[in-house]
């Protein structure tokens, strides 16, 4: 076999295949799309502050509706509604850049009915069109699927946020400010819902996980509640280097450099957060159809 055909060989194995019969993840095609992630954000924040666009709180509720709607149109693939090759563009890692190019197209809209003064600010309707997307996919995955786990997202939501509210008042018995910060609990939420969405997929259900490293601990352990700590200690970390760590880089600079430092900060919690959200829901929602 020629080196090219090798390359094309590797390539169809380790990502074209997994796209093709969604068959989950691989120590090449994560690193891959990770290291993709990482420059998507980079050059997402870039545009923000271009455009003068706040990373706050507000930009992340107005962009909730398009997380929840994108992680369940992940959800009509798994229904077989689809099928190939349009299917594909519901597969990951295609469904992001499907999903973000609706989320910019709508951004913009928004933001040139800011500019030319037809409203005041442009999360309003950059959120309605989020919730318009969340109606049009629910009606589509109502109309080909048929509800048989109905409790499984509320336990996962009681779950995840009860397990996070009971971390952070632990951490401030503890005399700990780590969860203080909203952003932070809502971050560690989001998790705790992925991970509660994992055990019971598992556990009661019988699905496998796809990625990678929980996979691979789950199997160690042999039990799916290895997630929640797994969860817990890396975000803990995450959490305490983003703000110790920025901390003492903005320490001495000046206001400017320290807003700018601190939307940096901002952005890539709100991306965590969607990474633990997305899955979250999606588990759920395939749970909820029983797919």
């Amino acid at each position: 076999m020629s080196f090219i055909d090798s390359v094309i060989a590797f390539i169809r194995e380790y990502y074209l295949d997994p796209i093709i019969n969604d068959s989950g993840y691989n120590i090449f095609n994560t690193l891959t799309w990770a290291v993709i992630l990482g420059i998507a954000v980079y050059v997402l924040i870039y545009f923000l502050q271009k455009m003068n666009i706040k990373i706050d709180a507000k930009s992340l509720g107005a962009t909730m509706p398009f997380v929840i709607a994108g992680a369940s149109l992940r959800v009509v693939a798994d229904t077989g509604a689809v099928s190939p090759p349009f299917s594909y563009v519901l597969i990951t890692p295609n469904i992001y850049f499907f999903v973000f190019l609706v989320t910019a197209a709508c951004l913009i809209f928004s933001l040139v009915l800011q500019k030319f003064k037809a409203v005041k600010s442009f999360h309003m309707p950059y959120a309605v069109l989020g919730c318009i997307f969340i109606v049009i996919v629910y009606w589509v995955l109502f109309s080909v699927g048929t509800v048989v786990n109905w409790w499984v997202p509320f336990a996962v939501a009681a779950v995840g946020i009860g397990a996070a509210l009971l971390v952070g008042a632990a951490a401030k018995a503890a005399g700990s400010t780590i969860f203080s910060d909203k952003t932070n609990l809502m971050l560690l939420a989001a998790h705790m819902m992925d991970a509660t969405s994992t055990v019971i997929g598992i556990e009661v259900f019988g699905y496998i996980e796809k990625h990678v490293v929980p996979a691979f601990l789950i199997e160690l352990t042999g039990t799916a509640l290895v997630m929640y700590p797994l969860k817990l200690i890396i975000f803990v970390l995450v959490v305490w280097l983003l703000d110790k760590g920025l901390e003492k880089a903005v320490a001495g600079e000046n206001e400017a450099e320290k807003e700018q430092i601190g939307q940096i900060k901002n952005a890539i919690k709100f991306v965590i957060i969607i990474l633990g959200l997305a899955p979250g829901i999606r588990n759920s929602i395939r749970l909820f159809f029983g797919v």
